[in-house]
Order: structure tokens, then sequence, then C-alpha cells
């Protein structure tokens, strides 16, 4: 299955140049959490439906692909309930990961950081199996 979201608003203090993670939320967050957010709304998603993101995942964001290497124990219920996941483009740590987070490497290693994320920027859940 794949859901696609688009981001709606970019709260002003959500991206910040030397963290290697954004937050992202459905158009349901509070006014608190979408100044620290990126609003996604899912353009693709059936309410029925529920997306299970694993490390067999990609996570696609403007036509570049990512590789899911660990899921926090949080991402499906909060992706599937609240839109609410944190992408991370880093390498999982041993200990103490983002428990909400998914850890991306880019499939195409001339990719460094994060994209450059902006109001429309199109972002694909692809699980696979």
């Amino acid at each position: 299955m794949i859901m696609q979201a688009e981001i709606v608003a970019i709260g002003a203090q959500a991206i910040d140049a030397a963290e290697p993670l954004v937050i992202l939320f459905n158009e349901q967050a509070t006014p608190a959490i979408k100044a620290v957010a990126l609003i996604q709304r899912f353009t693709t998603a059936n309410q029925s439906e529920r997306l299970t993101m694993t490390t067999q995942s990609i996570v696609v964001i403007d036509g570049q692909h990512y590789q899911v290497t660990y899921v926090g124990a949080l991402v499906n219920e909060n992706l599937n309930n609240i839109g609410h996941v944190a992408l991370i483009f880093d390498s999982a740590p041993e200990e103490d990961q983002l428990q909400s987070g998914l850890y991306l490497t880019p499939k195409d290693a001339s990719l460094q950081g994060k994209p450059d994320f902006k109001v429309g920027t199109l972002i694909q859940y692809q699980e696979t199996m």
C-alpha cells in the first residue's frame, strides 16, 4: 500500500538546519504543535486502510527515495491515527531511538542531509512486503 501526503503548512520553528529530523502531524494538530511541525494532509488515505511501515518500506519525498532503516514502536499507530511521525535523516543509534521516528537513508548516495521541505512537498509512505 502507498499513502501519499502533501505538506500544507510549515511551523515557524519546524525546520532547523542543524537537526537531521522533521516532525510531521496532520491538520488536527494543536497551535503549539503546528509551530514546530510540518503539517501533512493525506491525499490517498482510505480511512479503513492502515499503513504498516517496516524496515522494508520506502519513503519518497518529492521523488527522492529513502530506505527506512528503523521504525520506532509508536510510528504506525501515530501515523495512522494523528498523522504524526518524525522523519530522521540519520542512522538509528544503538540506544535511545526515537519511538515516534522513522530513520531514513537515501537510496541515492549523493543525497546528503534532509530534503528541502516546502509547502507542496509530496511524501509517499510505501509499505512493502
